[in-house]
């Protein structure tokens, strides 16, 4: 009995860790179609570590964006021998247009569209069943550190873009009053090593360290497991805004010059709270990249969110 050939499938992901999340639910799509699929990604360093836990990845090609777009050359060289049984683009590149390959998905964006649903439209297949896979021991590690008398609240404060960004103090007012009102809470806080170094003192100040679980550091896919058996995030506009949806946890998420209508926690239970001004106002002016614009956002606006949602 002959074997089959697997289907060699190559996507060109996005270098953004929120795009690529996004875009899991097209993956998850070609992996339940081709089970024994040799899957070959095109990816930036920081979203890479997402894919660690899938099975059909054959090769793994990082790309560090260079002057002129250099790094192209280098992605064409490592690809287009390869005869591909398909290609799937989510930047929209001319590099899958010089591959040699039997059928090829182009993500086209559209206006107005929530991210998820532009990728619905522009593939024809349902692209919402986000999927970021955890091993047995990052799920036996998450065992072991959360009890279950305990509900446990995700925190994000941080974020690629310092206009989008709530105050580290701001969140640090509203975990302490949500102690005092009740004595089940343990806080998850999530991030990259450098924000732990940027906002972890001014989270945790006044609060009993037994009651935050630092996961600052750590890989995404632990922090996806962790994130799978929690009950709450709160976050600022971010990919571990969208990694808390991929875990169907809930999610509230801060909003002031990004678009929520496309970069929005997707789902129905999720929820958006955005600042006075409106992304009209955000567009009419000059952003300032190193102020942050979410201080119209007040902490009992928060708490009040949360304590509707913990009874």
């Amino acid at each position: 009995k002959c074997n089959a050939i697997p289907v060699k499938i190559l996507i060109i992901c996005s270098n953004l860790i929120g795009d690529t999340i996004l875009s899991t639910g097209v993956i998850k799509h070609f992996v339940d179609q081709y089970k024994d699929a040799k899957i070959s990604l095109v990816i930036g360093p920081t979203a890479a570590p997402i894919f660690r836990n899938y099975k059909n990845i054959d090769e793994v090609i990082i790309f560090k964006k260079r002057k002129f777009n250099f790094h192209w050359i280098d992605i064409l060289k490592k690809t287009y021998k390869i005869k591909w049984d398909i290609v799937v683009d989510f930047r929209s590149s001319a590099l899958s247009y010089f591959l040699k390959n039997k059928k090829k998905y182009i993500f086209k964006k559209q206006k107005g569209l929530h991210h998820i649903d532009q990728l619905n439209s522009s593939f024809g297949f349902l692209c919402s069943k986000l999927f970021v896979p955890t091993s047995l021991d990052e799920e036996n590690e998450v065992s072991q550190m959360l009890e279950k008398k305990f509900k446990h609240i995700v925190v994000f404060p941080g974020g690629n873009w310092i206009p989008k960004l709530w105050s580290d103090k701001n969140y640090n007012i509203v975990m302490k009053s949500l102690l005092k009102k009740y004595n089940n809470i343990k806080f998850i806080l999530v991030g990259s090593a450098k924000e732990k170094e940027n906002y972890y003192r001014n989270l945790v100040n006044g609060i009993d360290e037994k009651l935050i679980i630092d996961l600052f550091g750590c890989n995404l896919t632990l922090t996806s497991a962790f994130m799978k058996k929690s009950d709450l995030f709160l976050g600022n506009d971010s990919g571990l805004m969208h990694l808390a949806v991929s875990n169907q946890l809930r999610v509230i998420s801060l909003f002031g010059p990004t678009d929520d209508k496309i970069y929005g926690p997707y789902g129905e239970n999720n929820i958006v709270i955005r600042t006075k001004e409106n992304l009209d106002y955000f567009k009419s002016i000059h952003i300032d990249a190193n102020k942050s614009y979410m201080n119209s956002i007040k902490t009992n606006t928060v708490i009040d969110v949360i304590e509707k949602l913990l009874k």
